[in-house]
């Protein structure tokens, strides 16, 4: 579990670094092809690619980071069955900043999001209450 997350850690970290980082790891894990975010290696692999244009997925978490004069919004989710992800933290464009208004780190959140090209971009979050 503590190596599970540590990877995360790292993942998130060099993914603010180098935006080809994130698929190019899981390239080298899933034995040369890319499937974003599924972990599991169980069964059909979804990528961002693959998922629904204009299609909004709901799932819950927390805020671990939010910082509007940014934009940047970084969220631990719960798993997404309907995009085979599993639960992990990850960043997450908005389609307006005045989503991350009044939100601070580890929030419980419930949020709404769609894939735009390779990125989720939520455009619904709301707190939760814990």
């Amino acid at each position: 579990m503590f190596i599970r997350i540590l990877f995360s850690i790292l993942a998130l970290t060099l993914s603010l670094v180098s935006p080809t980082f994130s698929l190019a790891a899981h390239k080298d894990q899933c034995g040369g092809h890319v499937a974003a975010h599924d972990m599991s290696h169980g069964g059909a692999h979804q990528t961002h690619a693959g998922a629904a244009a204009g299609k909004v997925y709901a799932a819950t978490g927390k805020v671990v980071l939010a910082d509007k004069a940014t934009g940047a919004l970084t969220l631990y989710h719960e798993p997404v069955p309907a995009l085979n992800w599993p639960a992990m933290t990850m960043p997450f464009g908005v389609e307006d900043a005045s989503l991350l208004d009044g939100l601070k780190k580890d929030d419980p959140v419930r949020f709404d999001f769609r894939i735009e090209g390779q990125k989720p971009v939520v455009v619904d979050i709301e707190k939760r209450n814990p």
